[in-house]
């Protein structure tokens, strides 16, 4: 049963229009020994009057919350449940239960799937509600190659987890994105998910965001018209996460990011993608505004991106690239400001010049692997150590691995341990520091 309140009541009371789909209709009284109504939470817990109903029975025993049993719910309505208000349920393996699981709200939603579905949309599906849905690993949406996955409303907060978006295929009357659309001030946090094999007509063939977007432990490959397209405006921040094998007509194969909008990228890596402008993997472009964005990479590794020669593997037009503790095995365009610690190989086209930075280091030097599953959620370049140990191994002090925010970097793109702070740290060193890029050498078992 999906979650919410067994409720066994001595007074008949009017419960408002907040029944879970299929226990009751609502508005419906209740009396004692009559009906056991599922009802969802409503308020704020632990302490609610529940349903505003002033007179609960002190005998009122048991709550259940998404599943979860909360005890002790006596007579000033308290009960112990799992967040605030959460509606939790497990709907249909279907684009009708998809979309009955948005129109819920709330969440996180699963789908009763058995074992790997894929469901052929007819339609885009519109989030137009605050929702979290939940795949669970199992659930590929696929547009049919007619229209758009998933798009996202203005001023919606939404989490997709444990997805494939596939075979989607952007309108070029909106300018939308073959896989995912995020509409200005809409916020959509995607964990675990894949977004791969979609087809935009200019930018964006995964994702087009033009709000704030998250990838976590996901990855955007095989698209065709940009991994994704960041902008106008956009906030866009990828972590322990890849953008691979994707394509532009233009530039930005991988990630296009446009007119103020900000791209972050921490132990993440942008590997094997191609435009056939400048910027293969990414671009900070200013075509409509000559301002440009904002990019900040941190422990990434970007590898493997055509483009322009010498332009395969950034391109900063305009704007700002910031880059940090970061491995790149192609070539720059434009200016590339540095906080140190970084590689270049082959060449010497991205400015490295700050404490820790090599450039032209030999491949042989750089010793890295191809894009593989070296563990973890999503493919990385592994750092090899034979038949010589990379120069990009145990670089970075300890006190310099750190973050965006500052904050010390504890794991690499994998999850594996970066080895730095407590018990690791200067004082008791596993190694002589961290490594450059999203990938940590294991010391041997």
């Amino acid at each position: 049963m999906t979650g919410g309140l067994f409720l066994f009541n001595q007074h008949p009371y009017l419960f408002p229009n907040r029944l879970i789909p299929g226990s009751i209709s609502p508005h419906t009284e209740v009396s004692a020994g009559e009906v056991q109504v599922t009802v969802l939470l409503d308020t704020e817990c632990p302490e609610v009057d529940y349903l505003h109903a002033p007179r609960v029975h002190e005998d009122i025993a048991q709550a259940v919350v998404g599943g979860v049993v909360a005890h002790r719910h006596r007579g000033n309505a308290q009960i112990d449940c799992r967040d605030k208000g959460e509606r939790v349920g497990t709907f249909a393996c279907t684009e009708a239960g998809i979309r009955e699981a948005i129109a819920a709200g709330a969440g996180p939603h699963t789908f009763a799937c058995n074992g790997a579905t894929t469901v052929v949309t007819e339609a885009e599906i519109f989030i137009d509600n605050d929702v979290i849905l939940d795949g669970e690993g199992q659930l590929t949406l696929d547009g049919d190659g007619d229209h758009d996955v998933f798009a996202v409303a203005e001023g919606v907060t939404a989490e997709l987890q444990g997805f494939a978006v596939t075979n989607g295929a952007d309108d070029p009357s909106i300018s939308g994105a073959g896989g995912i659309r995020i509409r200005a001030n809409a916020t959509l946090t995607l964990t675990n998910s894949i977004v791969s094999g979609n087809t935009g007509s200019g930018l964006g063939g995964g994702i087009t965001n033009r709000g704030s977007l998250t990838l976590t432990n996901s990855a955007v490959s095989g698209n065709r018209g940009s991994g994704i397209f960041n902008g106008p405006g956009g906030t866009l921040t990828l972590t322990n996460s890849t953008v691979s094998g994707n394509t532009a007509i233009q530039k930005g194969g991988g990630i296009y990011n446009l007119q103020g909008g900000m791209l972050t990228l921490v132990n993440s890596t942008v590997s094997g993608n191609s435009a056939a402008a400048g910027g293969g993997g990414i671009c900070n472009c200013g075509v409509l505004d000559p301002a440009g964005g904002t990019v900040t990479l941190v422990n990434s590794t970007v590898s493997g991106n055509s483009g322009v020669a010498g332009e395969d593997g950034i391109l900063s037009e305009d704007g700002t690239v910031t880059v940090t503790n970061s491995l790149v095995d192609d070539a720059c365009g434009g200016v590339i400001t540095s906080n140190g610690y970084n590689i270049e190989s082959p060449g010497n086209t991205c400015g490295f010049d700050q404490t820790g930075d090599r450039s032209g280091v030999t491949t042989e030097q750089l010793n890295l692997g191809e894009l593989a599953a070296n563990g973890g959620p999503t493919m990385t370049h592994a750092l090899l150590t034979e038949p010589i140990v990379s120069v990009a191994v145990d670089v970075i002090p300890a006190d310099d691995c750190v973050d965006a925010e500052g904050e010390l970097l504890r794991t690499d793109q994998r999850g594996e341990p970066r080895f730095v702070g407590p018990p690791f740290g200067p004082s008791e060193p596993v190694g002589d520091g961290c490594d450059v890029g999203a990938f940590e050498v294991q010391p041997e078992p």
